[in-house]
Order: structure tokens, then sequence, then C-alpha cells
């Protein structure tokens, strides 16, 4: 019931938010209130010197990234999230797009998708986005809110060159097909057992710090869709032992999305790629019992009550 309830509610704000914004008007509580600090998200950005394919027009996501960056840095953003796909293929995408970041005038922190893995296999350790962790996942804290970016390629086809390594994920995609799951797919991933342990010992962490929780992954976990995570049903039981968990942000499905479980805002964000002229990028102001989605482009507005 509580579920059920924060969801209508939730529907209710971001859908009366949409109109209100849509017409301009400024909401009575966003004048009482400023946010705690506020942070700018991208997803998809798949920049290569490529043609066209379908509706992803990859040269045109170095101007669309580089008109988000100058929008973000007109609010002033604690700092950037790069959701995952920075490239679509090849090492030499990275510099361009890399070179923007870094002169962007705010920190940058990346958790990676499959597409950053499309390079040459005695690169793939070495791709810029795995800093600070040669692992791919790793927190960081801010105030009272602990960041947790996990790695969604451990299980993949495409994260690894080893043989070994990749029959096992083959083996594993296999198994999920007898199994009629949708997510069966080999521009998919999985998070070893590992990463799920440490995953819960930072939510055992800030729980005792009484941290509020943000979640970043490229693949989502909720709703059930075909660019889930392999695994997505362990990390759901995970999750659902904790209460200040605010939100689970992901790229990789460019129509974006949005669920709620267990408290728990589950955003999609839209791919940067898509179409030939529209952008899709968000600013992200944290208040002290909700957060404010600012879209832009085809990203659409939002608030969400925690």
């Amino acid at each position: 019931m509580r579920i059920l309830l924060l969801g209508i509610i939730t529907l209710i704000i971001s859908g009366t938010m949409s109109e209100k914004l849509k017409s301009g008007e400024v909401l009575p509580d966003s004048r009482e209130q400023k946010p705690l600090f506020s942070f700018g998200l991208i997803a998809d950005v798949q920049y290569c010197n490529c043609e066209p394919s379908g509706n992803r027009y990859y040269r045109k996501s170095l101007s669309k990234l580089e008109e988000a960056i100058t929008s973000l840095r007109i609010d002033s953003p604690s700092f950037l999230i790069d959701l995952g796909d920075l490239i679509n293929k090849d090492m030499i995408s990275y510099k361009p797009v890399i070179s923007m970041l870094d002169t962007a005038g705010f920190k940058v922190y990346h958790v990676t998708g499959n597409h950053d893995y499309a390079v040459e296999p005695r690169q793939k350790r070495k791709i810029p986005t795995l800093i600070p962790s040669k692992d791919g996942y790793y927190s960081f804290s801010y105030g009272n809110f602990r960041f947790i970016m996990l790695n969604g390629n451990e299980i993949s086809t495409y994260y690894s060159s080893n043989k070994r390594n990749i029959k096992t994920a083959t083996d594993y995609i296999t198994r999920l097909k007898n199994n009629g799951e949708i997510n069966a797919l080999d521009w998919n991933g999985g998070m070893s057992d590992k990463q799920i342990l440490w995953l819960s010992n930072q939510l055992n962490t800030s729980s005792k710090n009484n941290e509020k929780v943000f979640i970043f992954c490229h693949f989502p976990i909720f709703p059930e869709n075909e660019h889930n995570l392999f695994n997505y049903r362990d990390i759901l039981t995970v999750l659902g032992d904790y209460d200040n968990i605010i939100a689970w942000f992901a790229g990789h499905n460019h129509a974006g999305n949005y669920g709620n479980f267990n408290m728990i805002h589950f955003v999609t964000m839209r791919g940067m790629v898509e179409t030939d002229d529209a952008n899709s990028f968000a600013l992200v102001e944290v208040y002290k019992n909700k957060i404010w989605i600012k879209g832009s482009g085809r990203e659409k507005s939002q608030i969400l009550a925690y």
C-alpha cells in the first residue's frame, strides 16, 4: 500500500510539475526552499565520427554534449554524472569528449556502458572512464548523501577478451534464454557476486551513517524491460532491505523509463545520441524531502518525493 501510495503521489506531482513548467509558472514550494545541492546527468552520448544509423546521429553528439555542458555551467552543479556509453566505438572517439568534459568547469563521475568497451581488446582495461576504480565501481559522499557508482558489465561477452570469461557470459545468457528472460541479449550485462556484496556493504555503511543514497548504473533494473541487468532481480532483493535509497539512475534504454519499487525511484534517462537535433540531459536539484529533475530537450522534468 505504501509503495502504491508513493507511486500515485509521485505521478500526481510530476504530472502537475510538467504542466507548470511548460506554462512557466514557478511553484510556491520552489520559492520557499533552496536546494541542498545539484548535479548534472547525461546518458548515452555515444559519440564517434560515424555515419548515422537509424535514429542515432553519432557525430552530432559532440555538439549536443557541448550544449549540455554550456547549459549546466550556468546552473553551477556540484558535479556531473555520466551514465555510460560515452562513445559508440573506437578508442579515438574518447579524445574529443573527454577533452570537453575535462574543461567543463565541474568534476565528472563516470559509470561504464556496453559501448564504452567497443575498443581493441588490448585497450579494454585502459578506457579513461574507468578512473578512479579499475573495477569500474566505487562510491563517494557529498554532505549526508552517498553516491554509489556501479559496473553492470562484469558478466558480458564484451567486458573482457579472456575466452574463459566470454564463455561464462555466453553460458549465462543461454540459461536466461532457456528461462524465457526478455533481457537475455548480448548487449546487456550483469554484476558479479563480489560487486553485489560490495553494494550491500556500501548500503550497510550508509545506513549506519544516516546517509541517503543515490545509485548509478548504465543498466536499469526496474521496471521489467529488455534492457535490464541480467541479474536485476538479485539487485532488487538487496535494495529491498534498505529504506534510505532515494533513486537508481540509469541509461542504456534510449527511450527512457520510470518506475517505483520499495519507495525507490528508478529513473532511466533518454539517450543523447538519439534524433538529429533534439538534445537530452538534466539538472537534478536535491532538496531535503524531494529531488527536482529539470530535464532539457527530450528529457522530461519531474519532482520525486523521498
